[in-house]
């Protein structure tokens, strides 16, 4: 997928879920037949809401762009997508998560690195 598409793909998302998405984001890894992985994950989570929309675009190793949901529990970061999540440590900074994909063949369990990015939030 074109980086142009990939764009327009989250504008016409943000439009249909009523608010503008911002980076979260971005991991990478190493599927299980060693194909390098890498994507950036974004949300509209105001720092009130306890469930907002996400979305995530692969840019190397699965094409496509999946939107979901964002939610915490039990202090954990949690996006969930068609055939897909991405969990890990409410955190930002470099963590370690899980990401958990249907590849197209088989799912997959896989430990991604991540940089995550820290937002400030106003009073809710």
């Amino acid at each position: 997928m074109k980086i142009s598409a990939i764009f327009l793909a989250l504008f016409s998302f943000a439009a249909w879920s009523g608010t503008s998405m911002k980076l979260e984001g971005s991991c990478t890894g190493t599927l299980k037949n060693k194909t390098p992985i890498a994507f950036t994950y974004y949300s509209n989570f105001d720092g009130c809401k306890n469930t907002s929309s996400a979305a995530i675009t692969f840019t190397a190793g699965v094409d496509g762009l999946l939107t979901g949901t964002r939610s915490f529990k039990n202090n954990k970061d949690v996006y969930v997508f068609p055939k897909s999540s991405l969990i890990f440590d409410d955190s930002t900074g470099n963590t370690e998560g899980t990401l958990k994909i249907f590849d197209g063949r088989a799912n997959q369990t896989i430990q991604v690195q991540c940089e995550v990015r820290d937002y400030e939030y106003g009073d809710c």
